[in-house]
C-alpha cells in the first residue's frame, strides 16, 4: 500500500497553492506544475448597496466577480425582485414593521429600494414619511442599528468640519439637517429627529430622481427636553437640557460655513423641524447668503398656495376675495400667510388690501394689535380689533371659505365649526394640515358629514375615502412631498448661490396647473400622490427655466433642452453591466533583449 504523504507548514500551504493531482488508487500527492495566481475580486464591492443586484447578477458576472456560491443559483429580474419586496412588505404585521423592513432593504439593496419606493409611492409614502415616520422618530432609539445619517453635537463645536469630513462621499450636493425640536406635531424627539431627515433624502430620490451618493441626512444634537428620551437607558442622544442663545446658534452657524467649505457654496441646506421661533430666525438670517431653504415655512407654503389656487379654480372667486382663517400661527401657517401676500402683491392688490382677509388665531387667540408676538414675521397679520379666543365664535363672526389647521391639536374643528363653515359657503375649503393623522384637526370623514359632502378637503397625512350619499370621495392630501423634491432637483441641476421665495411662488403655481391639466373638470386640488414623481418632474423643469432666467444659475451655457438637461442628471435604477468594458488592443512592436544579456543569464543559470 502507497504511504501517504504528510504536508506540514509552509510545504502543506505551498503544495495546495500550485497545481496538483492525485494518482487513481494512490494516496500521495503528487505536484505537476505552478498554476498562475488569480486576482479574484473582492465580493463585497458587489455586496454594497450602491452596487448590489442580488439575485439580479447574470451568471457570467457572478463568475466574473467572485459571487458564485454566494448567491442562489436561480436569477431574478427586477422585476421578479420587486414582487418579492412588495410580498413582504404587504407580509409585515404594522406600519412600524414595515417601516424596519424598507429601512433594512435600503441598507442592503439601495437600487431595488428606491425603484420599489417610486412604483408603489401609495404603499409607500405613509410608510417612510407622514404618518409612520412620526412613529420611528418616537422610537428610533431601538430602531437604530446602522450609519443612516450625520450626527453633529454640541460638543463638536470648533471641529464640526472634521465631523463633516468624516462622511463617506465626498461629493454632496444637498443636506438635510433637523436639531429635532419639532419633529411633524410630536414635538421635542432630540437625536430621534434623524428618522426626519432620512425620510426627507429619500423622497428626493425617490420622487425627484436625485442620486442617492448626493444626499446627506444630518441632525444636529444640542440636546433635547423630553423627559422620556433623557430617562431612557436606551437613547441614542446627548442626556442634556437643550441648548439655548448664542452658544446654540454659533453651532448653527459653524454647521454652516463648514458645509460651504467641504462641499463648496452651491450645496443646498434644507432645514427640517426647527421649532417655529429658530426656524424663522434662520431663514431670514441664512436665505440670501446661502443655497438655503426651510421645507417647513416654504415648502408648506408652496402647497398651501397651490391648494388656494385650486380653490380659486373651483370656487370661480378670485383669491383676494377668499377670507381665509389660519388656526396656527407656527412655521406652516406663516409660511403659507407669507408666500399667499407675495402672490397678491403680484396681482397688484394693494398691500393693505393683501392683508386684509387673512386672520391667524394661536393659543390665547385671534392674534391682534394686543397680542405679544414672539416672531416678528407675524406683526403684519395682527388685526387692530378686540380680542377672541373661541374658534366657533371667530369662524361665525369671519365667515371664512377658507379654514386651515397647522395646531397639532386633534380635532380642534368641531362639529359646529364645520356646520358652520358649510352654512357660509357652497364650497367651504377646510384644510386640516397637522402630521400625524392622529394630530389632524379633524378627519376627512367629519368635513364631508358636516358640510353635506361639499367640502372641498385636504389633510397633511392621508386619510381614506369616504362614502358620502352613495358617492365615493376621495380626500386630497396637502403634502410637501408635492413641492420639496422637485425645487432640490432643479437647485441640484442649476447650482444657484441661493433660492428667492419667488421659487416656491413657481412651484405653487405647477402644482395647481398639474391638478387642472390632468383632472379637467374635476374639483381636485391636488394631484394622486401616484403621481408625485411626474409633479417634481415638472416643478423642476419651471424652476430650473426660472434660475436660468433670472441668471441665478451657475451652469453655462443655458442647456437648449431644460427638460433633456434635467433627466440627464437623474438616478436610475436599472441594472446595467456589472463588469468593466473590455476592448481590443492591436499587437504592439517590441524590441529584442539584447543578445549580451541572454548569454550572461544563460550562462549564470548553468
Amino acid at each position: 500500500m502507497a504511504q501517504r504523504q504528510v504536508l506540514h507548514g509552509l510545504g502543506r500551504s505551498i503544495g495546495w497553492s500550485m497545481g496538483h493531482k492525485r494518482q487513481p488508487n494512490s494516496t500521495t500527492v503528487r505536484y505537476s506544475h505552478w498554476m498562475p495566481t488569480i486576482a479574484k475580486s473582492d465580493y463585497r464591492k458587489s455586496v454594497d448597496p450602491k452596487y448590489n443586484k442580488g439575485m439580479g447578477y447574470t451568471y457570467e458576472e457572478r463568475q466574473r466577480l467572485s459571487l458564485c456560491g454566494l448567491l442562489p443559483p436561480a436569477y431574478r429580474t427586477m422585476k421578479q425582485q420587486l414582487y418579492a419586496v412588495s410580498e413582504s412588505f404587504a407580509n409585515q404585521t404594522s406600519d412600524l414593521h414595515r417601516y424596519i423592513f424598507l429601512r433594512a432593504l435600503r441598507q442592503r439593496h439601495e437600487r431595488l429600494y428606491f425603484e420599489f419606493l417610486s412604483k408603489k409611492v401609495n404603499e409607500c409614502m405613509p410608510i417612510i414619511y407622514t404618518p409612520t415616520v412620526g412613529t420611528a422618530c418616537v422610537k428610533f432609539s431601538l430602531l437604530h442599528y446602522t450609519a443612516l445619517g450625520l450626527y453633529v453635537t454640541r460638543y463638536d463645536k470648533g471641529h464640526v468640519i472634521d465631523v463633516l469630513k468624516n462622511w463617506p462621499h465626498t461629493e454632496i450636493r444637498a443636506v438635510c439637517i433637523t436639531d429635532g425640536e419639532r419633529i411633524l406635531g410630536l414635538g421635542d424627539q432630540g437625536a430621534n429627529g434623524m428618522g426626519i431627515s432620512v425620510g426627507k433624502m429619500d423622497l428626493y430620490t425617490a420622487l425627484g430622481r436625485i442620486p442617492p451618493q448626493f444626499l446627506m441626512p444630518a441632525v444636529l444634537d444640542v440636546g433635547t427636553n423630553n423627559q422620556t428620551h433623557l430617562a431612557d437607558p436606551l437613547y441614542i442622544g446627548i442626556r442634556q437640557e437643550r441648548l439655548r442663545g448664542p452658544e446654540y446658534e454659533e453651532i448653527v452657524q459653524e454647521f454652516m460655513d463648514a458645509v460651504v467649505e467641504v462641499w463648496g457654496p452651491q450645496t443646498l441646506i434644507h432645514f427640517e423641524d426647527f421649532a417655529t421661533p429658530n426656524a424663522f430666525k434662520f431663514i431670514n438670517k441664512y436665505q440670501d447668503c446661502y443655497c438655503y431653504f426651510n421645507d417647513d415655512i416654504q415648502g408648506t407654503a408652496a402647497t398651501g398656495l397651490a391648494a388656494f389656487l385650486g380653490v380659486e379654480r373651483i370656487s370661480k372667486k378670485p383669491l383676494q376675495d377668499h377670507v381665509i382663517f389660519m388656526v396656527g400661527a407656527g412655521s406652516a401657517c406663516l409660511g403659507i400667510a407669507k408666500l399667499v401676500i407675495k402672490e397678491l402683491l403680484k396681482r397688484n392688490v394693494s398691500e393693505k388690501d393683501a392683508y386684509k382677509n387673512i386672520y391667524i388665531s394661536d393659543q390665547s387667540g385671534l392674534v391682534t394689535k394686543e397680542t405679544k408676538v414672539m416672531i416678528p414675521d407675524l406683526k403684519p397679520f395682527c388685526k387692530d380689533m378686540p380680542p377672541m379666543n373661541s374658534l366657533e365664535e371667530m369662524v361665525e363672526k369671519f365667515k371664512p371659505s377658507i379654514l386651515l389647521g397647522a395646531t397639532g391639536s386633534a380635532g380642534i374643528f368641531t362639529e359646529k365649526v364645520l356646520r358652520t363653515m358649510g352654512k357660509h359657503n357652497e364650497r367651504p375649503a377646510i384644510f386640516a394640515v397637522s402630521n400625524p393623522t392622529t394630530k389632524a384637526e379633524c378627519t376627512a370623514e367629519q368635513a364631508y358629514n358636516f358640510t353635506e359632502g361639499r367640502a372641498l378637503f385636504c389633510s397633511g397625512s392621508p386619510f381614506p375615502p369616504v362614502v358620502f350619499n352613495g358617492k365615493r370621495i376621495v380626500p386630497g392630501q396637502a403634502n410637501n412631498s408635492f413641492a420639496f423634491p422637485g425645487v432640490a432637483l432643479a437647485v441640484m441641476c442649476t447650482r444657484p448661490f441661493k433660492i428667492p421665495d419667488d421659487v416656491f411662488l413657481v412651484a405653487a403655481k405647477t402644482l395647481a396647473d398639474y391638478a387642472e391639466k390632468h383632472y379637467p373638470g374635476e374639483e381636485k386640488l391636488f394631484p394622486t400622490t401616484v403621481e408625485a414623481c411626474d409633479v417634481a418632474f415638472d416643478i423642476a423643469v419651471n424652476v430650473a427655466k426660472y434660475f436660468f432666467d433670472k441668471g441665478l444659475s451657475n451652469v453655462f451655457p443655458k442647456p437648449d433642452d431644460i427638460c433633456d438637461f434635467i433627466k440627464q442628471q437623474q438616478y436610475y435604477t436599472n441594472y446595467d453591466s456589472s463588469l468593466p468594458p473590455v476592448w481590443e488592443y492591436p499587437e504592439l512592436p517590441s524590441v529584442p533583449l539584447p543578445d549580451e544579456w541572454e548569454k550572461k543569464t544563460k550562462k549564470q543559470r548553468s
